[in-house]
Order: C-alpha cells, then structure tokens, then sequence
C-alpha cells in the first residue's frame, strides 16, 4: 500500500465506516462497533465527530477517538481509540494522528486508562504517567460479600466518620447545579469541567444511571459528587466516579454516602483518584487498597465481572501536576462494554 495518508478530524459521514473499523481492527462485537446512537452520544460534535482518522484511497486505516472536558473550544481531552491498521504502510500512523490532535490547541491532552505496554511510549513522547489510586469504605455490617473480598478477621467496627453539620447534602438535579454551582471558580482546574460537559455525561447518559450528590452551605453549592451503582449477582456497590468543587467537604459526603450504604445494603463505597489528596480522603474515613495484596479485593470490572484488584494508569502533557484531578468517570473508563 502507498503511503499517502490522509489525515483529518473525522465527519458525521465517517461514522460507519470508523464503527466498522472499529469492530475489524479494535475488537468484534465492541459497542461502538454495534450501537451507532451510542457511538454518536459519545462523539457526534455538531457536524464532526471527535475522531482523528487517517484514510488512505478514501479507506480508514487509523483512527484516535478523544472526549471534551468541557464546550470551550480549548478544553482538555482525553484521548480514547487509538489504532491503526497492520497494513496501513506506515509504521509511525499512530504517533502521526496524536500530533495531529496536540496540534489543535487545546488546553491539555491526556488519557485515562491507558495499556501497560504502550507506558513507555507516552513517557518517550514527553507525557507523565501516573496511576490512580483505590480506596474504598467497606459495609462492615454485612455477613457474606459477592463482590468484595474482605479477610475473615476484619473487624466488624463501623468506621466513624465525621461530617460537618453546618453543611446539607442532597441529591441535586441539572437545574439546580446549572444555577447554584460556580464552575468558573475551577477553571485553573486540570481538567477543566462545565455544566454542558456534566449534563451530557451524566444526566443524559442513555444507558448508565448516575446520582449527582451536592453539598450546600446555606443556598451555596460548595461541591458536586457523581455516583453509580453497579451490581454483581444481587449484590451491590457505590462507586464514586467524579468530584468537583471544595476538596474539604469529602468527609460530609462519605458521612451521608455510608449511610446510604448500610441502608441499601451496598458492600463497600469506592473511588478512584489521582491528586486528591490522601489525607482529604482518609480523614473522609476512606481505605487506601493495596492492590499488592490479595487479602483485600475491590473489583473494577463488572461486564463481565472480575473478581480482582487492577491498576488505572493515564497521562498527561501536563507539567504542573497540583491542578490535576483524575477520576473513574474521566475519558471513556466508566462506560457499558456492550
């Protein structure tokens, strides 16, 4: 094959071919190789989609999928799909089309969950790699797990946690966020959120479920907490998967979150983070889980369900890493596999 490459931002026209690449070269029977109004939820922009493709005789032969942090248009993105064909003549495509997205302008780019065996490619490229790391709060008053594994000797103590009773939570819905939270206060916050990005990826998901959690002083909402349930034969858990706004008032929520749990039954609460701070979370009365260990497992994966601890590695092009904040929900890691 010549190697005359062709590389653009992807159009709506190019979704079926880029679904059909995906189920090709990606993985056969991949959601966004089957569910078109799926596919176009997470990607469809106006007139494009957000695809950096390569064609080559008017056939795609690479592709990097890349998600928004927010409608400015120098957000953050994450980026998601990234391969090229075997075939495609040209062994550095994929660097190609990662370029390509850098030379955008936007404001930062990085990735959530990247391979393992791509690390030391991100790193030669100029990004730091980082890890997420777990924590969770058990629901000590339970007797048997399906999802969780605890040791047998755990401590049936309930874990006290404080919370601050000048503050109120409660579930909030899009007006009230849209009207009451002050996202430009965050701007300087890596990545950056707004109201369109929570209301689409959140209140408007067509297939998952989230609560959007708020904690108020008085009639001004200090911060915004995103949870979702996931359930493993009738049993079931919290899984915290975004956090924004003022860091110390984690506490208050994990304090009303546990009552919810021991209330519904859940097994555990748990979040995945990089650059919140440890101390903020363990004085929340969250367990940082050693995911060395096997005594202690927090599943990550439950379509299809795997009984195992993992590892979320992501990078980023960002130097200055005090602004970052990386959570479950961020880029594509929080999403139905079919």
């Amino acid at each position: 094959m010549k190697n005359n490459n062709v590389i653009t931002q992807a159009k709506v026209e190019d979704a079926d071919g880029i679904m059909k690449f995906i189920d090709k070269e990606w993985k056969k029977g991949h959601i966004f190789g089957a569910n078109k109004n799926f596919f176009l939820y997470e990607y469809k922009n106006q007139n494009f989609l957000n695809f950096i493709i390569s064609k080559n005789n008017n056939e795609i032969n690479g592709m990097l999928g890349f998600l928004r942090s927010s409608s400015d248009k120098n957000a953050t993105v994450w980026t998601t799909m990234w391969k090229v064909s075997r075939s495609n003549g040209s062994p550095m495509l994929g660097i190609h089309l990662l370029n390509y997205l850098r030379d955008q302008g936007y404001k930062s780019v990085m990735s959530n969950g990247i391979n393992k065996n791509t690390e030391e490619i991100y790193k030669y490229l100029g990004f730091n790699v980082g890890l997420l790391k777990q924590y969770f709060i058990p629901n000590k008053s339970l007797e048997r797990y399906k999802i969780a594994i605890f040791p047998k000797n755990n401590s049936d103590e309930i874990l006290s946690i404080s919370k601050d009773d000048n503050l109120l939570f409660k579930k909030i819905e899009l007006r009230e966020l849209q009207e009451k939270f002050s996202f430009n206060q965050y701007f300087s916050r890596l990545p950056y959120k707004d109201i369109d990005y929570f209301n689409k990826r959140f209140f408007e998901h067509p297939i998952y479920s989230y609560d959007v959690y708020g904690v108020f002083n008085s009639s001004e909402l200090l911060s915004i907490l995103v949870t979702r349930i996931a359930e493993h034969e009738n049993s079931t858990c919290m899984r915290i998967v975004d956090f924004y706004g003022q860091e110390d008032t984690l506490n208050t929520f994990a304090w009303h979150l546990s009552q919810i749990m021991y209330l519904k039954g859940h097994e555990y609460i748990d979040i995945f983070s990089s650059g919140l701070g440890e101390c903020v979370l363990l004085n929340a009365g969250f367990i940082k889980l050693d995911i060395t260990q096997n005594d202690v497992v927090i599943p990550n994966y439950f379509e299809p369900f795997v009984q195992s601890n993992v590892s979320i590695k992501y990078f980023t092009d960002i130097n200055n890493l005090s602004d970052l904040r990386i959570y479950k929900a961020d880029g594509d890691q929080d999403r139905p596999s079919f």
